[in-house]
């Protein structure tokens, strides 16, 4: 017999040991989505995922009387509302800002996305910026003004390890530059999102498990090989 099929055989007379294996190897990561908003319930809480978002714009100045997009809409989220923000009276609200804060435990990779579109009055000069110490310092990231029709705005974050695995992100957007007390930028479906860890921790008895599998197998492969004249 040879050496290959003294192998096969072993294999067959344990059949726990390919599995337990493969509860061993990493699974491949996956892109998830770690938080989103679409207000389509007229305000400012999350939609799908885990997070918190809040402004210190003038409440006056926060609507959601304007209709939202499909663009960069998740989980078969319909249009519906938008977040629109206003420049206000005395133009109160330039240098004011929208803050939201996630989780990114068991996530890398991190990319920020939303819709966004402004009047010719509206907020053109704004600063993306995020927080790796729960918005304690702010680093910003990019400078952007929206278009006049709804389009995704993407922030690749991938290169920030800070922001990996970390309970205490937060992202903010510092708008600026309107030059009227109803320029608007309106905002929809932002998205926060990661890729995803899906490696499995062993638990302690199945790696004692596999520890008595392999050492078994080990055993039975040497008495075969000696029984062919191999060892």
């Amino acid at each position: 017999m040879s050496k290959l099929s003294s192998l096969s055989l072993a294999w067959l007379k344990f059949p726990l040991a390919l599995p337990l294996l493969l509860l061993m190897l990493p699974m491949p990561a996956q892109a998830d989505e770690i938080a989103a908003w679409n207000f389509n319930n007229s305000d400012l809480i999350i939609s799908h995922g885990a997070g918190t978002l809040t402004t210190n714009f003038n409440l006056t100045n926060v609507l959601f009387s304007f209709g939202g997009t499909g663009v960069n809409a998740r989980l078969g989220d319909t249009a519906g509302q938008s977040l629109t923000l206003q420049g206000g009276t005395s133009l109160a609200n330039n240098g004011r800002n929208l803050t939201f804060s996630v989780s990114t435990v068991g996530f890398t990779n991190v990319v920020v996305s939303f819709a966004a579109q402004a009047t010719s009055t509206g907020f053109n000069n704004n600063q993306f910026q995020y927080s790796s110490d729960g918005g304690a310092t702010f680093t910003t990231f990019g400078a952007f003004g929206p278009g006049i029709s709804f389009s995704t705005l993407s922030f690749d974050l991938s290169a920030i390890t800070a922001l990996n695995n970390n309970p205490n992100v937060v992202f903010r957007i510092i708008f600026d530059g309107a030059s009227s007390s109803t320029g608007n930028n309106r905002l929809d479906n932002i998205v926060v999102d990661g890729t995803a860890s899906m490696t499995p921790v062993p638990e302690p008895a199945t790696i004692a498990l596999l520890g008595t599998g392999l050492a078994t197998l080990a055993g039975k492969i040497r008495r075969r090989r000696k029984a062919i004249g191999k060892d």
